[in-house]
């Protein structure tokens, strides 16, 4: 089990974006779906990684230890998990947090630089991520970003 790392809170594995690193909570997957991925490591307080999506979004790879393991959405959506540390914007709860990183290019550095989101730079996140679109306080300004922007902005608690 891993301790010491901070948490956002509970949410389904299947909204979670690529690259962003979880704990496994619980399942309520089939006995027989759930049994096979037990003995894959698959067990509560396992570390998840998202690793990709397919082209069209389904299925999706994830890494637990050195296994890789591909499910289907119907399959990740029954199955809780809590999100680490830097965690994209688009996962996390109403808050204060710092901008760690941006997973996109240039292009979509100086985009979000252009909307007053920096770099070490305090944002609040005003909306519940359950929305269709995230509401920040950034730079003085309020500002309605997509859940596809939310996810390339890396924040981690201020």
């Amino acid at each position: 089990m891993i301790l010491n790392k901070e948490m956002v809170g509970i949410i389904s594995l299947d909204i979670c974006p690529e690259n962003t690193r979880c704990i496994l909570i619980e399942s309520d997957l089939s006995d027989s779906l759930k049994s096979k991925l037990m003995s894959l490591g698959w067990l509560p307080g396992r570390e998840i990684k998202v690793i990709r999506r397919a082209p069209f979004g389904d299925p999706t790879i994830y890494l637990v230890d050195s296994t890789e393991i591909s499910l289907r959405q119907d399959e990740s959506k029954m199955i809780k998990v809590e999100p680490l540390y830097p965690a994209p914007l688009s996962v996390v709860p109403k808050g204060t947090y710092v901008v760690l990183n941006f997973t996109a290019g240039k292009f979509f550095s100086d985009k979000v630089r252009n909307l007053g989101i920096e770099i070490g730079k305090e944002i609040q996140v005003l909306s519940d991520p359950s929305n269709c679109k995230i509401l920040i306080m950034a730079n003085g300004k309020k500002l309605l970003i997509g859940h596809g922007m939310g996810q390339k902005i890396l924040v981690k608690v201020r």
